[in-house]
C-alpha cells in the first residue's frame, strides 16, 4: 500500500519554509517503522502548482493531509483535485482543524478525519485496508510511552530548505512533550487534550545527536508549550546539552526561576518566548492565565540578569478589552522593555472555550474566513474578527497598528522577515 502524506501551502506565511511540517514527520516515522511505504509532499510556497507539485503522488493508495485552520482553503484544493486524477484513493485529513471540527471535514468531503493524534489513526486505517473501514472520524487512543515514538522522518523532506533564524545560524525544530496542563480560555486542546507527555532526556538526546550529525544543526527551536514543566528533568536534559556546543530557543513560562535559567543558559538557551498575553491583570483573570503582570515583568529582568533573550508575545482584542485594558498593556511595556515581541490581534480559534461559549465573556465573534484565521501573518494584513463592549473591531485593528508601531521604537525590534 503506498501512503503519501501532504503538507499544504500556507500562502498567509511571510515565509512558508521557516518550519518543517514536524507533525506530519512524525507519522511518517511511525508508518515507516511498521513497514509501510510512505512519501512526504512538501507543498510550501506551491499553491500556484498544486496540479504540478503533486503529478508524481497521484499512484497512492492513501493520502493523509495535515491542517491547520488557514490551511484549510488550500486541503480542500488539494481534496478537489485528488478526487479528479486519483478516484480511487482515500484521502484523510488531520491536524489542529480536523480536530476541532472533524464533522465539518467530513461533510466537506474527506473520506476520514483524524481527531486528535496521528501516528495510531493512520496505522489503523493502513491495516485495515483490506476490512474497507467506513469512512468517518477516526480517534485512536494516545501513545502513552513517549520513547516508543520513533524520532520525525526529516529524510523524507529536504530539511535543509527549511531554516529560522535563531540567534547567529539557522535552525530547526523539535519537540520534547506533547500537552499543556494549563486551561487559558483562548487556547485549543483538541489535538493534544489534557495533560502532558514526555520523551525521556535519553530519547531527546539521541534525536538532537541524529540531527547534528546527519544535518548538521547546530540551533535548535523547542516548539513544547512549556519546556519547564518538569524540573529535574530540564536539569538533566541541560547537564547533557552542555556538551553538544548548540545554540536554541523555547517556550516557557514566566514562572521558570533563576536557577532553572541559569541551567539553560549553561546548555545554549539564547531565547525564551513567554505568553505574557497582556499587561492588565484584569484580562489574565478573564482568560485564566493563572499569572501576574508581576510575574512577567519579573521573569524579563531574569532574563535579562542571566543573558537570556526575552521575548513577549501579546494579543490586543482579549475578551473584556477596553481603552483602559489596552493602555495598562503600554505601559506595562514601556516599564518592562523586553528584548523582543510578538504581537497579535486575538484569533478566537473553534474548539477554545472562549470559541464555545462567547456569552460567558466580553466578546463579539465575527465569521472567520478560514484563509484569514492566522494568528501570526504578513504586516499591514492583520483584521479583527472579534470586538468587546468598549472596542469594535475598527478600534481593535486601529489599536493594534498604532501599539505595533510603538513596540517596534520602543524595543528597537521588527517582527517579520529575518527577526523571527
Amino acid at each position: 500500500m503506498k501512503v503519501t502524506l501532504i503538507s499544504p501551502p500556507s500562502p498567509f506565511l511571510i515565509d512558508q519554509k521557516a518550519f518543517p511540517p514536524l507533525g506530519l514527520l512524525y507519522v511518517a516515522g511511525f508508518l515507516e517503522n511498521n513497514g509501510i511505504d510512505i512519501n512526504v509532499a512538501d507543498l510550501a510556497g506551491r499553491e500556484t502548482e498544486l496540479e504540478n507539485a503533486l503529478e508524481q503522488y497521484m499512484d497512492a493508495d492513501l493520502y493523509g493531509i495535515t491542517s491547520t485552520s488557514p490551511q484549510y482553503p488550500q486541503a480542500l484544493k488539494i481534496l478537489k483535485l485528488l478526487r479528479r486524477r486519483n478516484p480511487k484513493s482515500r484521502i484523510t485529513i488531520g491536524g489542529a482543524y480536523p480536530s476541532s471540527l472533524p464533522e465539518k471535514c467530513v461533510r466537506d468531503g474527506f473520506d476520514f478525519v483524524v481527531a486528535g493524534e496521528g501516528e495510531e489513526a493512520m496505522l489503523q486505517l493502513v491495516t485495515n485496508r483490506e476490512k474497507r473501514q467506513a469512512p468517518g472520524i477516526i480517534r485512536a487512543p494516545y501513545i502513552r510511552d513517549m520513547d516508543s515514538i520513533p524520532i520525525p522522518s526529516r529524510h523524507l523532506v529536504d530539511i535543509r530548505s527549511f531554516a529560522y533564524t535563531i540567534d547567529d545560524g539557522s535552525g530547526t525544530t523539535l519537540i520534547t512533550s506533547r500537552g499543556c496542563p494549563y486551561v487559558c480560555s483562548f487556547c485549543s486542546k483538541e489535538v493534544w487534550q489534557s495533560g502532558t507527555r514526555f520523551h525521556s532526556a535519553n530519547y531527546v538526546i539521541s534525536e538532537l545527536k541524529h540531527i547534528i550529525n546527519r544535518y548538521d544543526f547546530k540551533h535548535f527551536l523547542f516548539l513544547d508549550d512549556t519546556i519547564t514543566l518538569r524540573k529535574k528533568r530540564l536539569f538533566e536534559l541541560c547537564s547533557r546539552m552542555e556538551t553538544l556546543n548548540i545554540k536554541w530557543r523555547c517556550y516557557a513560562r514566566a514562572t521558570t526561576t533563576r536557577e532553572m535559567l541559569i541551567a539553560m543558559k549553561r546548555a545554549g538557551c539564547v531565547e525564551i518566548g513567554v505568553g505574557v498575553e497582556s499587561g492588565s491583570q484584569k484580562i489574565l483573570d478573564i482568560v485564566d492565565k493563572k499569572e501576574t503582570i508581576e510575574q512577567n515583568a519579573a521573569f524579563v529582568e531574569l532574563c535579562k540578569q542571566v543573558g537570556i533573550t526575552a521575548n513577549v508575545f501579546i494579543m490586543i482584542g482579549l475578551p473584556g478589552e477596553t481603552y483602559e485594558t489596552v493602555e495598562e498593556t503600554r505601559r506595562w511595556m514601556e516599564r518592562v522593555r523586553p528584548h523582543k515581541f510578538g504581537f497579535n490581534i486575538f484569533m478566537p480559534y473553534p474548539g477554545t472555550p472562549v470559541y464555545k461559549n462567547p456569552n460567558r465573556y466580553d466578546i463579539q465573534i465575527f465569521d472567520v474566513p478560514e484563509e484569514k484565521s492566522w494568528v501570526k501573518g504578513r504586516q499591514g494584513e492583520y483584521e479583527s474578527f472579534v470586538a468587546t463592549n468598549a472596542l469594535s473591531r475598527n478600534e481593535i485593528e486601529r489599536l493594534f497598528g498604532e501599539l505595533f508601531a510603538y513596540f517596534t521604537e520602543l524595543t528597537s525590534w521588527q517582527p517579520g522577515v529575518g527577526n523571527k
